[in-house]
């Protein structure tokens, strides 16, 4: 009886452990998802507005490039009003530390979306 009793209790921890809130690495990866197409909105909005010279400009400043260099899981509300975290961006013009709230869902493809609170 006592063998029977190991691998359930091991079982009940770990679905216990189990959670749907989502992880650092999953939050990171959908802030930089959602940056990435924003940026690449503006260039698509460039190119239509201004043409592709204008775009080769920003491209060539490196207005378009960014790097995550820090993302820190604060605050958990999920009810409420979302996630906050800490994020560190390299950008062409130096570093940009913030504070961003948002939501952080599953999209359609299974990986999570972000979507920032005003």
């Amino acid at each position: 009886m006592r063998v029977f009793m190991v691998p359930i209790i091991a079982l009940g921890l770990v679905i216990s452990d189990r959670s749907d809130e989502p992880s650092e690495h999953a939050m990171r990866m959908a802030f930089e998802v959602k940056l990435a197409a924003q940026v690449q909105s503006v260039m698509d909005y460039v190119a239509e507005t201004s043409g592709p010279e204008a775009v080769d400009k920003l491209r060539q400043a490196g207005t378009d490039r960014f790097a995550v260099r820090t993302f820190k899981k604060q605050d958990c509300l999920r009810g409420e009003t979302g996630y906050a975290f800490a994020v560190d961006l390299t950008v062409v013009t130096g570093n940009i530390q913030q504070m961003v709230r948002g939501r952080f869902q599953p999209g359609r493809d299974g990986q999570l979306t972000f979507t920032q609170e005003s």
